[in-house]
């Protein structure tokens, strides 16, 4: 905020001597970022340090440019802009968060993690620590890395211990580590604080099956399959079709 009102100040201070408008430059790249008017909006941001060559409006304007270039998937370029606006202001944690993140759009997630490993590692803002925590855990799920991942998760959990979706991928990795009492645990406490996460219902469903099944139960009694079933159709009721076959193989077919 404090930026942003530095911003404005000295857009409305220099009006009197600059030909365009650089107030409705500013507004309208950011009106076209809104719009999903994404090339007009880099068009508006490139013209205003054209004409400003005030620090706080340039880095402001490389970081919104960067954050269009990666909407339109111009990764090379939204990593040189958020480069740019990091040599300005190397304590701006926000603009490594979205490097990061083009890199990882691009591909290169070995560099995206070096971006969040920086944040986590200066540690001198917490949500932006947070965010880059998100990340890294996402980046090493997708990966298949499951045992950083939930490491990732219990990082995360210090700083916010109340986000549903951390809890399903650390209960989703839990899973694919056949930690399934674990696992269960995570998609308990994520439905906790969403009752309606039907992937979380539905996970949580397929996870206990998992367990009867894991301990040597490939044909698990209709009494043992109640409570799993219970998730299951509600995952279904909630939208969830994924869960179809296991509702017919477990719950709907005569068991014993």
């Amino acid at each position: 905020m404090k930026n942003f009102l530095t911003i404005i100040s000295f857009l409305f201070s220099i009006l009197a001597v600059c030909q365009s408008n650089p107030m409705d430059l500013y507004n309208t790249g950011n009106a076209n970022f809104k719009a999903g008017n994404f090339e007009k909006a880099i068009e508006n941001y490139t013209e205003l340090m054209e004409i400003i060559e005030e620090p706080t409006v340039q880095k402001t304007c490389f970081i919104n440019r960067g954050l269009s270039y990666d909407r339109l998937k111009k990764y090379d370029l939204a990593i040189a802009d958020f480069t740019t606006a990091i040599k300005m202001d190397s304590t701006d944690m926000a603009s490594y968060i979205d490097r990061g993140i083009s890199k990882m759009h691009s591909g290169n997630l070995e560099k995206a993690i070096m971006d969040f490993n920086h944040v986590i590692r200066l540690k001198t803002n917490q949500r932006m620590t947070e965010n880059a925590i998100y990340w890294k855990a996402k980046i090493h799920y997708s990966q298949q890395k499951f045992e950083e991942t939930v490491a990732d998760c219990d990082q995360y959990f210090l700083i916010n211990p109340k986000d549903p979706e951390l809890y399903f991928i650390r209960g989703s990795a839990n899973g694919m580590l056949r930690n399934f009492e674990e696992a269960i645990k995570d998609y308990d406490r994520a439905i906790e604080l969403n009752p309606n996460y039907y992937q979380a219902i539905a996970n949580r469903g397929t996870t206990k099956i998992n367990l009867l099944t894991g301990n040597g139960k490939l044909q698990p009694s209709k009494r043992e399959t109640r409570n799993p079933c219970k998730d299951l159709k509600k995952a279904k009721e909630l939208g969830d079709n994924s869960v179809d076959d296991l509702i017919y193989v477990y719950c709907d077919k005569k068991r014993k």
